[in-house]
């Protein structure tokens, strides 16, 4: 595994560096009142973003669903829901009638996966390069060595899939947290390559964000998620993963939805006339990976700049000096900044923070003074995993209600509960996630969104039918479920 091109974390108390991964709407009917004629007009107008992901695994049936082809028929179109590339910049899919290409266009000369129709031919591999990785489809049996993977998986209802994953202990899904704890997935060796090598020699897919590894190269499939230079972006990687699930139609609906919500948060944030400026900083204690010698910046991700200016605020990239040595000359350039989020791997608290940055409570900083210091730790597991590089990087639309929320609070229901980002400041409480939070272990269904439901929410209040607005889709749901019971019981 390629780990060593990856920036290096800082050393925790211990002098080791930690182990990490990549950073990486509804109702019922009644003719009785008019209450019920508006709700099924809402759950009607809403069917598509809410059923259909589910539907989509049924009516594709045999052909381009969960099962092989018994009889192969050369003129028959194997996948009848093919994608269509909107946001993503690093991947494209081109389909034949009973196989498709899928190309990671971020890696050196591009890869490319040729996925074939389980039950029909593959296509003759002279036609394609020598680097090219034949898969058949579905793809029931995979490792992920990249925790961002595991959250596509699942959001596209496909967990059953994963028997084996890399660095275990920072994965923070509760229900791949309980395979790992019942045997029903492995944690691949770190130090015996030859078990290693045995245990991935299981699988038929596997999934990193690294590159492959010796003996591997005929089944690794390597992702670029990370890399895609914006949030929609990102969220549209549910396709490509979609693609070895032959979930095609499933993945279209979910990022349809990711979008629309997105957008719709992006609306309400930039109705403010206001834009704070938000700093997206670090600190990076000393170590002997950096000579022992601290330093201070703020990052100017693609991502974190179109996040931030959707969310409507001012980008802050720091000045002609990137990188400060200094606490001091770092405090200085950041005094104009009104909202900062803290993604130093150290530290939890504001007490941490202000030892950190050599700051403290009465500095006249804005965002002390503002008390808007956030962190991206709202969501972990027991050993500190943060579901930042995880979740977070395929649920845009929670992300930009994340920081919407650090930015224009008021754009938001008064109750709306935040995910990653969490108001050190303030002092928010991080979320752990154990496998006792798996609630059903044997249940593939797709994991739901994190984000509230923003078509619904009533702006400064606790959100439309009370609590609507701090409800997820899935919460949400169950609220239209009951709702429609009600009306036709009338």
């Amino acid at each position: 595994m390629a780990a060593h091109s990856l920036p290096v974390p800082p050393t925790n108390a211990g002098g080791n560096p930690p182990r990490w991964t990549q950073p990486v709407s509804f109702y019922g009917q009644s003719v009785f009142s008019k209450y019920y004629a508006h709700s099924i007009c809402a759950f009607l107008l809403l069917i598509p973003f809410l059923v259909m992901p589910v539907q989509s695994q049924a009516t594709q049936g045999p052909i381009g669903g969960q099962s092989c082809v018994t009889t192969y028929d050369p003129t028959v179109n194997y996948f009848p829901n093919p994608i269509t590339v909107d946001d993503a910049a690093l991947f494209s899919v081109r389909y034949e009638k009973n196989y498709k290409v899928v190309t990671n266009t971020a890696v050196g000369v591009n890869q490319s996966f040729v996925l074939t129709q389980c039950g029909t031919p593959a296509p003759n591999a002279s036609l394609f390069s020598n680097t090219t990785v034949f898969v058949n489809v579905p793809v029931s049996n995979l490792a992920s060595l990249a925790t961002t993977a595991v959250a596509y998986i699942e959001m596209l209802g496909r967990r059953s899939a994963i028997k084996a994953v890399d660095t275990e202990g920072l994965v923070s899904s509760p229900c791949v947290q309980y395979g790992l704890n019942h045997s029903e997935i492995i944690g691949l060796e770190d130090k015996n390559q030859t078990l290693r090598a045995e245990q991935l020699g299981k699988v038929d897919v596997i999934f990193s964000s690294f590159g492959s590894e010796v003996g591997s190269e005929n089944k690794t499939v390597v992702t670029s998620e990370v890399s895609d230079p914006g949030p929609l972006n990102r969220a549209e990687w549910l396709e490509f993963y979609s693609t070895f699930f032959n979930l095609e139609e499933a993945a279209q609906n979910l990022t349809s939805t990711i979008n629309n919500n997105y957008n719709c948060f992006k609306k309400a944030a930039n109705a403010k006339t206001t834009k704070p400026v938000i700093a997206w900083a670090s600190y990076v204690a000393p170590s002997s990976y950096n000579n022992n010698t601290a330093s201070w910046g703020v990052s100017g991700a693609a991502y974190k700049k179109i996040l931030s200016e959707d969310a409507g605020a001012t980008f802050f990239n720091g000045t002609t000096t990137g990188t400060f040595t200094t606490a001091a000359a770092f405090a200085d350039a950041l005094k104009d900044v009104d909202v900062l989020i803290d993604e130093t791997f150290t530290g939890n608290d504001i007490n941490a923070f202000y030892q950190s940055y050599g700051l403290s409570a009465s500095s006249p900083h804005k965002f002390i003074q503002n008390k808007a210091i956030f962190r991206e730790d709202g969501i972990i597991n027991p050993n500190d995993g943060r579901d930042w590089f995880s979740g977070a990087v395929v649920m845009d639309d929670a992300v930009l209600q994340d920081v919407v929320r650090a930015v224009h609070p008021d754009a938001l229901p008064a109750n709306v509960p935040y995910n990653w980002l969490r108001n050190i400041a303030k002092g928010e409480t991080m979320q752990t996630l154990t496998s006792a939070n798996c609630t059903n272990p044997d249940s593939n269904a797709p994991i739901p969104d994190r984000a509230i439901v923003c078509s619904t929410m009533k702006v400064g209040g606790s959100g439309s039918g009370g609590n609507a607005g701090s409800k997820t889709v899935a919460g949400a749901l169950t609220v239209v479920l009951s709702l429609l019971a009600a009306a036709i019981a009338l």
